[in-house]
């Protein structure tokens, strides 16, 4: 499917390129017109499903974040708790001395005492036993409020997590129900017109794996031209080496892996996952979500365009990305009944 929306492009700062296009992500082969509208209607919904998918895998970014602040809040909590402990007993034995020195009045001590420069050198260290006493107490109340302040910071992050689980729960239903969606479009196709379908998928996967191997020999033959961190300027087949070559290598080899939503292989992926586990190969972190993998980027023209840049489809929201690999063509993950294909950008 080819589209007529502006195409802009972005390099992530490591040296990862995008390319950004309006439109669902491209169709693989045409199939005759008597089933190309059943693909499209499949291919329809399995985009509705990555959608979903990408949004779980939001979530996912997120609830990780927030499960780092968990861990650092339930140790503070921890801590609190034992500094409250530790000044609690001290005051308790502070309590228990004054307790069982008697309570006799100041002024009958006085009378009693045998020598009262004595007595008044004793009340003066009574003195700063009781000023030690409200300064215990003062640090009481300073750790019980620090440790309610944890506690509360703690709930609010438990909370936080249980709302972004429930978002992915969600999100990932939304994406069973479009792909079951789809599972009974091609069910309700004749055995013969599925077995068409079946040829004609068999025959793009050939094509695909042909194609990747003859772009990973390019690159083989091309490997040490161009700079360490991407290809050089221009839009054409493979000019570069380093780690752009590794990422697009490692992401031809699982041309005919499989599509599966909100996975990063070794032998199935999702869109997001294959590009984020490519370019770790070449030492670049990314990740697991194409807006967040977008957001990482700055825009440059299409003209420079090169192997190892990013494309993202947008379809009121980044919901696809690929990695270009040169001539034209980019390498993703494209849905469930294709999996890892070669397709054209545009």
């Amino acid at each position: 499917m080819r589209f007529r929306s502006s195409v802009r492009r972005a390099v992530l700062a490591a040296g990862v390129g995008t390319l950004i296009v309006s439109g669902a992500a491209p169709a693989a082969q045409a199939a005759p017109r008597d089933l190309q509208q059943v693909r499209n209607q499949v291919r329809d919904l399995q985009a509705q499903a990555e959608s979903a998918s990408e949004r779980y895998n939001e979530a996912q970014v997120r609830l990780t974040d927030i499960q780092s602040d968990l861990d650092s809040l339930e140790r503070k909590v921890t801590r609190e708790k034992r500094n409250l402990g530790e000044i609690s007993a001290a005051v308790d034995e502070l309590a228990r001395s004054a307790y069982t020195s008697g309570g006799v009045d100041t002024s009958l001590q006085v009378l009693l005492a045998d020598d009262p420069n004595e007595f008044l050198a004793q009340a003066a260290a009574l003195d700063q036993v009781a000023m030690s006493q409200a300064s215990s107490l003062r640090k009481t109340q300073t750790a019980r409020l620090r440790l309610a302040q944890a506690e509360a910071e703690l709930k609010q992050k438990q909370d936080s997590a249980k709302s972004v689980r429930n978002e992915m729960k969600d999100a990932k239903e939304e994406a069973n129900e479009r792909l079951n969606a789809a599972e009974g479009v091609l069910s309700g196709l004749e055995a013969e017109e599925r077995a068409r379908i079946a040829q004609l998928a068999a025959k793009e996967r050939k094509a695909a794996l042909a194609a990747a191997a003859a772009a990973a020999r390019q690159i083989d033959q091309s490997q040490g031209q161009g700079q360490q961190n991407g290809p050089s300027a221009g839009g054409g087949g493979f000019s570069g080496g380093g780690r752009a070559a590794t990422a697009v290598r490692y992401a031809l080899a699982q041309v005919g892996d499989r599509y599966v939503a909100a996975t990063s292989g070794p032998n199935t992926f999702d869109c997001s996952g294959l590009t984020m586990t490519a370019w770790r190969q070449a030492g670049i972190s990314l990740p697991h979500y194409s807006y967040s993998q977008y957001s990482k980027s700055r825009k440059i023209p299409l003209s420079q365009a090169q192997p190892g840049d990013l494309i993202f489809y947008f379809g009121g929201s980044v919901h696809h990305v690929g990695m270009y690999i040169g001539n034209g063509k980019m390498v993703h993950a494209a849905n469930p009944n294709e999996g890892v294909v070669i397709t054209d950008v545009l």
